[in-house]
């Protein structure tokens, strides 16, 4: 099967590429791969104080791969490609997936646009199920550490 991405599809993954390395992104980024780890959506939204950093990082980043999502999601770049580009989306969307029930009874939308071209390919359903498991994995290593 003939590729379908060109040129511009391109160019869109690079410069998502470079937004993600801009500093506070990458502070948010960090903190997303490293410090978020809810174990329910009340401990998540304990974290979540209005003003915090955690607050801010939280949006940054959910934000940020929920705008990118919606670019594969209506054609603006091929979704193809920007699955087998886009990884991190996958950890951090692993994350707060099984929290998307009680995120969504205050706002329907939430991830949405991930969601969608997850549930559209089955490579972005295999690459989810890797990264469930790297998730799963993380959670057990960091609940040895806290004993």
């Amino acid at each position: 099967m003939a590729p379908n991405a060109d040129q511009y599809d391109a160019m869109i993954i690079l410069k998502l590429y470079e937004l993600r390395r801009d500093a506070e992104l990458r502070k948010a980024r960090d903190w997303a791969a490293a410090e978020l780890w809810p174990a329910s959506y009340e401990q998540l939204q304990s974290t979540l104080a209005p003003g915090s950093d955690a607050n801010r990082y939280f949006r940054q980043v959910f934000g940020y791969w929920e705008m990118a999502a919606a670019l594969a999601v209506h054609g603006a770049v091929d979704k193809d490609l920007f699955i087998e580009c886009e990884g991190e989306m996958f950890f951090v969307y692993a994350k707060i997936r099984p929290l998307l029930a009680d995120f969504r009874k205050y706002n329907p939308d939430f991830m949405q646009s991930v969601e969608t071209l997850l549930e559209h390919s089955p490579a972005a359903q295999k690459k989810l199920e890797l990264a469930e498991k790297r998730v799963a994995l993380f959670r057990e290593r960091l609940a040895h550490v806290k004993k």
